[in-house]
């Protein structure tokens, strides 16, 4: 199934664009209201994004870019949990704060500028477009007011911090300031985390340096660090499952976290950073220590516990708890199998999390983290219900229906995936949101009906026209326009379907011809299906 983290992380804040591609170029245009996106309560900047940065200066504040998207179900939690407390709201007066909607004419460009893609992502900058940090989610709902104030001390980009400590070897200790910008920045919201992983093994070391760097009094934050690193190197190593090598500097850190776990108190307060280890983590974990296996499993499934009841934490989070301990379950027995008491503790759980959440916003969040639970179970009959009810039910139905056409097509249900599929993209709304759904819909007909020359050949016409009426080639659309490309190439690998690439290919060389010439995004695109 598809990532439904979106950017394995919650997150907050914001900055409003006018909707143009004025905000992307300096025009002056009216400001195109999105109000059943922007969280309420805030005085979200209405102009340009020069204006804003302009403004920043002209006040000496910060400004906050909130980069959203209306259906992303991570996105609808933040307007029910932190954008609901007071305190974050009045940290939020301290900052100019930007909307941007993936979906407006040039919110792509801003992406591409600011090296941002998942939603949602937070990013506070000076007003010299200098990024000083990226605010993660999912934690304790009362620190984000406290990760604000620090915000508001720095005025040195957290990255140049951690290259000061690569360039002075051993150095002196960090202050401790600078320890809780380091340890509150949402490294995996960055485009290298998602994109580029395997670029992530550097970036681990100097995370675990920066830890050894801390004050030790900052507990908590060396141990953000700490986990911050472990979660690069697993991202970055091969999987250790079935006896592959662990590989540096996995090997190095993952020894890191058991002293953690044996500590309630520190484990329960650097919560959200332990539930999102993936199933790497704990097969390194193993093979470097196979004895360590029933002490980890048992730690780890009572501190998943213990954050599924805590209510410091939100709804969806608490149901991402439970999942960790599903997938800490199944990497940690030999054969790969969850025990079916904790199936059942955690289909309860869902149940009543989803009868007892109705508002809307909320529910996306917490429908979300319930069909992520439900796959790791590969729970089909389950996840299926839940789909089907928020597809009758929700807002932006579109979303759901491309998860049913996938989970169809798992369950070998061909002809109802391929409905599936086309009705999301039918059904989707927003430029660059019916493109990546339109692709997804194309992707799909490549796997279930490659014979069908004429349905793949229309329907990428189709989505390219979508993507001609957007004028707009970057982020997240170029990387649509990627897979697109990809898979179109992998269904023509033996020359069979020639004629319908090439028409597909035609159709795109016009759209490109008709960027204009200082588009950056126009040499890469004349390469798609170049040589297919």
């Amino acid at each position: 199934m598809r990532n439904r983290q979106q950017a394995l992380g919650r997150v907050a804040a914001g900055l409003v664009l006018a909707g143009t591609l004025a905000a992307a170029t300096g025009a002056a245009t009216p400001a195109r209201a999105l109000h059943d996106a922007r969280p309420p309560g805030v005085a979200w900047f209405g102009g340009s994004l020069p204006e804003a940065f302009a403004a920043a200066a002209d006040q000496r504040k910060p400004v906050f870019l909130y980069w959203s998207a209306v259906w992303c179900p991570p996105c609808q939690e933040l307007k029910a949990t932190i954008f609901q407390r007071r305190d974050f709201l009045d940290r939020l007066s301290l900052f100019v704060p930007v909307y941007v909607d993936g979906d407006a004419a040039g919110a792509q460009v801003i992406g591409d500028q600011f090296h941002v893609s998942g939603y949602p992502t937070v990013v506070i900058l000076r007003a010299d477009r200098a990024e000083l940090e990226r605010v993660s989610g999912g934690m304790d709902l009362a620190r984000y007011a406290e990760v604000l104030d620090a915000a508001l001390a720095q005025a040195r980009p957290a990255r140049d911090l951690l290259a000061a400590l690569h360039a002075d070897g051993a150095g002196a200790a960090l202050a401790a300031g600078d320890c809780r910008q380091l340890a509150y920045n949402g490294w995996q919201l960055d485009d290298a985390w998602m994109l580029r992983p395997q670029s992530l093994g550097p970036l681990a070391l100097d995370l675990e340096r920066a830890a050894a760097r801390c004050p030790a009094a900052l507990r908590v934050e060396r141990a953000r660090l700490q986990l911050a690193a472990v979660a690069a190197a697993s991202a970055a190593a091969p999987d250790a499952a079935g006896g592959t090598p662990v590989p540096e500097p996995l090997r190095t850190l993952a020894p890191r976290v058991g002293p953690l776990l044996s500590d309630r108190q520190l484990a329960l307060a650097v919560g959200d950073a332990l539930v999102h280890l993936p199933a790497a983590y704990f097969h390194a974990a193993v093979a470097l220590d196979p004895a360590s296996r029933p002490v980890l499993r048992a730690r780890w499934f009572a501190l998943m516990d213990a954050l599924a009841r805590d209510g410091r934490y939100s709804a969806a989070d608490r149901i991402d708890a439970l999942r960790s301990k599903l997938v800490a379950a199944r990497a940690l027995d030999p054969g790969g199998r969850i025990p079916a008491p904790l199936g059942r503790q955690v289909r309860q759980h869902i149940d009543a999390a989803l009868a007892r959440e109705h508002e809307p916003y909320a529910r996306a969040s917490v429908v979300n983290s319930a069909l992520n639970a439900l796959y790791e179970l590969d729970d089909e009959a389950r996840a299926a219900a839940v789909l089907y009810g928020e597809i009758r039910t929700a807002a932006h139905p579109y979303y759901y229906m491309a998860d049913m056409a996938e989970l169809e097509e798992k369950r070998g249900h061909r002809e109802a995936a391929i409905d599936w599929f086309a009705r999301s993209y039918r059904e989707a709304q927003g430029p660059a949101t019916r493109f990546q759904w339109g692709v997804g819909y194309v992707r799909g007909l490549v796997r279930l009906a490659p014979q069908d020359d004429a349905a793949i050949r229309d329907a990428s016409l189709a989505v390219l026209g979508d993507l001609a009426a957007s004028g707009d080639l970057h982020g997240r659309t170029r990387r649509s326009l990627d897979r697109l490309d990809a898979g179109l190439r992998d269904w023509n690998r033996d020359g069979m379907h020639a004629d319908a690439v090439a028409a597909v290919r035609t159709r795109m060389q016009g759209i490109c011809a008709q960027l204009p010439a200082t588009d950056t995004a126009r040499s890469g695109c004349s390469g798609f299906l170049a040589g297919g």
